[in-house]
């Protein structure tokens, strides 16, 4: 058994250098060297040698109706895929010490982890629809006969599928959502579990909900995060802040793959490519977020503002605003206060620390408590913000200002009405109207 696998590993090596060599003969200096290139997948065989099959399915001894050679799944999956057979160690990333286990009672969630016994067939049958089916099985995202070495490829309406995803099925962003199979943008995957196609977990706390990602990113919201399209806000002070970012680097006409916000964390500034093979895996950030984002306890009196706390921010935007408590026009925010609420709030409040409960608050502010809902403002937990502009919505401790509703923000009189952390903001006025 070991033997026929160390045997069929090494013809694909063997492949994989006289690919380079025929590279270099053909002169085809487009090719990537041999240290970035993909092998030829072992996935699949061309031609009438099929007996790399072998290597994870038995005719005799199967383990399930697959016939794969071992269950469940992923220890099949990483007898390879733990840096010896393939130079992709997903089983690192599941191993990881410093990814906190899973605590479904918080919906605190750091991994896409596999379960115990499931439904689970193939990642191109429907298993989602309607039901409650939690599982990540490694071929509900990853078709293994059909995978090639592509790169995701961006348009205008969301980013095409990577050669990773090859092959797997998805959900459509139509209404109402539609199974799709084959996919063919890279968001329709997360749509399987991701939207009301099928049933999300609930919880109590507005800080803990699953919300529709599909009803969340579209384009037809008056604010959102532009995954199936362009965003809204077309500002010059957009496109400036955008350009600051430390990791990424977008424009006001840009569309992201989910996989800029969530992915294997952590990283270093400037490690991926925007259009490579990222995957969430496993992550050390709540969320499967490639960077920290502090978005449900609230800062108690006199702790200083600090960016690792909204590092997944400043992955796309410019640090720079949110640390200025001076008050003075920047080019690169709509709202000069950022840095005045995140580093200067010098009257604090009694509140408590919980982002759900209404009146908390002590010292400096969150992103999250004027941009509480990130993927769009579609389910904001005040009713009355879920048709602002901007991302602007406010978190359920901000209250409202007397003989109001709700907390209140007008765009075009450029005024917040509001209580926050026991201050007062009776159509405060933060600044010039936009260009």
């Amino acid at each position: 058994m070991q033997t026929l696998r160390r045997a069929i590993r090494t013809r694909w090596t063997i492949a994989a250098i006289a690919l380079v060599a025929l590279a270099g003969l053909s002169g085809l200096a487009a090719l990537p060297s041999p240290a970035s290139a993909d092998s030829p997948s072992p996935h699949v065989s061309a031609g009438a040698t099929t007996d790399t099959c072998a290597a994870c399915h038995r005719n005799h001894t199967g383990q399930n109706e697959r016939l794969l050679e071992s269950v469940p799944q992923s220890t099949l999956c990483f007898t390879c895929h733990d840096g010896t057979g393939s130079r992709y160690n997903v089983a690192a990333e599941y191993s990881d010490v410093s990814v906190p286990v899973n605590d479904a009672t918080t919906s605190s969630f750091y991994s896409h982890a596999w379960p115990g016994p499931s439904t689970h067939t193939s990642a191109r049958e429907d298993e989602f629809s309607g039901v409650l089916n939690r599982h990540a099985e490694c071929s509900d995202c990853h078709n293994p006969h059909t995978l090639t070495p592509a790169d995701a490829v961006v348009t205008g309406t969301g980013w095409l599928a990577s050669g990773s995803l090859s092959g797997t099925a998805g959900v459509a962003a139509t209404t109402p959502l539609t199974w799709r199979n084959p996919l063919a943008y890279e968001y329709e995957l997360c749509l399987k579990c991701h939207s009301s196609y099928t049933q999300l977990l609930t919880y109590i706390k507005p800080s803990e909900q699953k919300t529709d990602k599909a009803a969340e990113f579209d384009p037809a919201n008056a604010s959102y995060h532009p995954v199936l399209a362009p965003g809204k806000n077309t500002t010059t002070a957009m496109d400036n802040s955008l350009a600051g970012g430390s990791l990424w680097q977008f424009t006001s006409a840009s569309t992201i793959r989910c996989l800029n916000c969530h992915g294997n964390g952590s990283l270093a500034a400037g490690s991926p490519t925007w259009y490579g093979k990222l995957a969430p895996h496993a992550s050390e950030n709540r969320g499967l977020l490639l960077a920290n984002y502090r978005d449900r306890d609230l800062k108690p009196a006199l702790e200083a503002y600090s960016s690792a706390d909204f590092e997944l921010c400043f992955l796309c935007h410019s640090s720079a605003p949110f640390s200025d408590s001076s008050r003075a026009p920047r080019d690169d925010t709509n709202f000069e206060l950022h840095g005045l609420h995140l580093s200067d709030v010098d009257d604090g409040g009694d509140g408590s620390l919980d982002i759900d409960t209404l009146g908390a608050g002590q010292g400096n502010s969150l992103c999250a408590e004027c941009h509480f809902e990130l993927h769009s403002t579609r389910f904001a937990p005040w009713p009355e913000n879920q048709d602002y502009t901007h991302g602007v919505n406010f978190a359920p401790n901000v209250q409202p200002s007397s003989g109001d509703v709700a907390p209140s923000w007008s765009a075009a009189d450029r005024t917040c009405s509001l209580v926050c952390h026991a201050v007062t903001h009776d159509q405060e006025d933060y600044g010039p109207s936009e260009p």
